[in-house]
């Protein structure tokens, strides 16, 4: 294992069920499939800088405001698309907090977008209330091989 994904209990439930429908069996077995990719250390394509705008092929991408430091897995196959909030503990260390549906979320600007972000930094001072998540400038900071920056600009 090259990399580290801890989840909350939320996350976890989706991915490890019960689930109400084989549709949403197939679903959240394609997002573990995703997240292992993460921890499996193969390629993933990272946006730092551009939270308004990505490639459909960014997986992991930091959300504005940067300072913030937090991040969201892109799960967009098969629909519907679900977006994972986490942070960084350290290096190769991410924690999966909540997560959405990205129909539910309406546009990256929207109420319920940040709503989310706030809900993501609320559940990290909970469970971590003296631990800061990791901050960095490069994506080389966060995923230290196989990650490719996306200019999304």
């Amino acid at each position: 294992m090259i990399r580290e994904l801890y989840a909350s209990p939320a996350v976890h439930r989706l991915i490890t069920g019960p689930w109400s429908t084989k549709d949403e069996e197939f679903r959240s077995g394609a997002l573990r499939v995703d997240f292992d990719r993460f921890v499996e250390g193969r390629l993933i394509p990272v946006s730092l800088d551009s939270p308004y705008r990505k490639s459909k092929d960014t997986y992991l991408s930091r959300l504005h405001p940067a300072e913030d430091e937090v991040w969201v897995i892109r799960s967009r196959a098969p629909r519907p698309a679900i977006r994972v909030f986490g942070r960084f503990a350290d290096r190769d260390c991410f924690v999966a907090l909540r997560w959405r549906y990205r129909k539910e979320l309406r546009g990256a600007e929207s109420r319920e977008f940040k709503q989310e972000v706030r809900n993501c930094l609320a559940h990290w001072r909970h469970v971590f209330p003296s631990y800061d998540a990791l901050k960095g400038n490069t994506v080389y900071e966060y995923i230290s091989e196989k990650s490719l920056p996306v200019d999304d600009s």
